[in-house]
């Protein structure tokens, strides 16, 4: 069954500086009534989250900091790999637009370029007994910025020199987070699934992880329906929930 896309972002408040965009979506969410698909953006994020409380790194107005407000209640807290499936594959597709080089996903919530990385996100859900009741939703894009104290991090103008107007990423960003949403909405689960992997940073490939301080090489496999990495170690799959191994580097031959 088809779904229209939820219109994400047309209920929208900027903000010229936060602590983050996620925080403040969850304060406005806790006062008062606004729709699903509601967004937040701002100018400058002073204390940007990554995953596990890492900092997302933003010079001010040069990124699009970005959160939304999901209500997949249709989703029971083990299936959350689908929300994390569907903004991954929205966020690459809006950097796709802007970047000539293939843009990727990288495990497990890593948008990536030339092996750089270019893009987050951070999903915090809130449950409700046994299904996720909301999910606030941020994301960073670097678009135009010029420096990064991370060596592994880039931005859409240091890879092709092309800069691009914040309003335009974000506008694209909604429609595709509208595009995907509707698609796990419909139970299109086979098509984000193939779609999740045919993107999917060093698929069948050879790379380098470290595991509690020690390297080792493994060929990536894929994700399976828990969110895990699957690794083929020495003939034998090997799988990994987030932060139990990092990845370090694709290996070329």
């Amino acid at each position: 069954m088809a779904h229209q896309p939820l219109n994400i972002g047309e209920y929208s408040v900027y903000l010229e500086e936060t602590t983050s965009t996620n925080d403040a979506l969850k304060l406005l969410f806790s006062n008062q009534q606004i729709p699903e698909g509601a967004v937040v953006y701002t100018h400058f994020q002073t204390n940007g989250r990554g995953q596990q409380n890492s900092v997302w790194e933003s010079e001010p107005g040069k990124n699009l900091l970005f959160s939304v407000l999901l209500k997949p209640q249709f989703l029971l807290a083990m299936e959350q790999v689908w929300l994390n499936c569907i903004i991954s594959l929205a966020l690459r597709d809006t950097a796709q637009e802007f970047c000539p080089d293939p843009v990727k996903i990288k495990w497990p919530n890593d948008i990536y370029c030339q092996e750089k990385k270019i893009a987050g996100i951070l999903i915090e859900n809130v449950l409700q007994g046994n299904r996720i009741r909301f999910s606030v939703i941020g994301m960073g894009l670097n678009l135009n910025q010029q420096e990064f104290m991370e060596p592994k991090a880039a931005s859409i103008y240091t890879l092709s020199g092309l800069w691009v107007e914040p309003k335009a990423a974000r506008e694209l960003l909604c429609h595709k987070l509208g595009h995907y949403y509707a698609l796990l909405l419909g139970k299109q689960h086979t098509l984000l699934w193939d779609l999740y992997h045919q993107h999917l940073l060093g698929k069948g490939e050879m790379a380098i992880f470290k595991k509690e301080n020690v390297l080792f090489e493994a060929q990536i496999m894929g994700i399976d329906k828990k969110g895990r990495l699957h690794l083929l170690v020495n003939d034998e799959i090997e799988s990994y929930a987030n932060k139990e191994v990092e990845f370090i580097n694709l290996i070329k031959n």
